[in-house]
């Protein structure tokens, strides 16, 4: 019996032991995400144009698009990384409107490093939430971003092609519902928009 006790707290120590993170140092991580709230680079540009003949301004609305990160694990407590995104949509054929014909493209490519607060808290209290599942992190981007030109639009300021800088950052949070695969919503000013929601994955 006393060695069955011994055996049990041997295998309890060890499996706390080997318990897996949800940064480690080594892994490798990509995000897919969803755009929500777009915005353009820097010199920053209006997105909505006024219509003369209806004496109002048009604006561009919802613009859909994805953004992928990829990071590496230097440590637990920092990554480092590239990220692209894109954006676009393709505008109402009503020749009244000042955005006929418009195509709106927009994409970015660059460098981020994040700073995973929740693995360090972790370990310097009590979290409610397992460090191995959840994470807290924020993000710091920079880049260029480029907006293809639309050449059959009317409106002359996106008839060429423009290109900025993009600088942001934000807090971010994913929750790993299995030991590869989670959810990741990040929120503030990111690489192409003001909020992202998508999937994570770990290897």
């Amino acid at each position: 019996m006393k060695h069955l006790v011994k055996f049990i707290i041997v295998f309890i120590v060890f499996a706390q032991a080997q318990q897996v993170k949800a940064v480690e140092k080594g892994d490798f991580h990509v995000n897919l995400t969803t755009n929500l709230g777009h915005h353009s680079f820097i010199p920053v540009y209006e997105l909505k144009a006024f219509n003369g003949t209806k004496g109002k301004f048009e604006k561009f609305g919802f613009i859909p698009g994805v953004t992928m990160n990829m990071d590496y694990a230097a440590s637990p407590y920092f990554s480092i990384g590239g990220w692209f995104t894109f954006s676009g949509r393709s505008y109402t054929k009503d020749s009244s409107s000042v955005l006929f014909d418009l195509k709106y493209r927009s994409f970015g490519v660059g460098m981020r490093g994040v700073f995973h607060l929740y693995q360090l808290i972790s370990e310097k209290g009590n979290t409610k939430l397992d460090a191995d599942k959840f994470d807290v992190y924020i993000p710091l981007a920079v880049g260029g971003g480029f907006r293809l030109k639309s050449k059959g639009s009317s409106l002359a300021e996106f008839q060429k092609f423009k290109g900025g800088a993009i600088v942001g950052s934000g807090i971010g949070m994913t929750y790993y519902f299995v030991e590869h695969i989670g959810a990741n919503i990040e929120a503030g000013y990111c690489e192409g928009s003001y909020a992202k929601i998508g999937l994570a994955f770990k290897f």
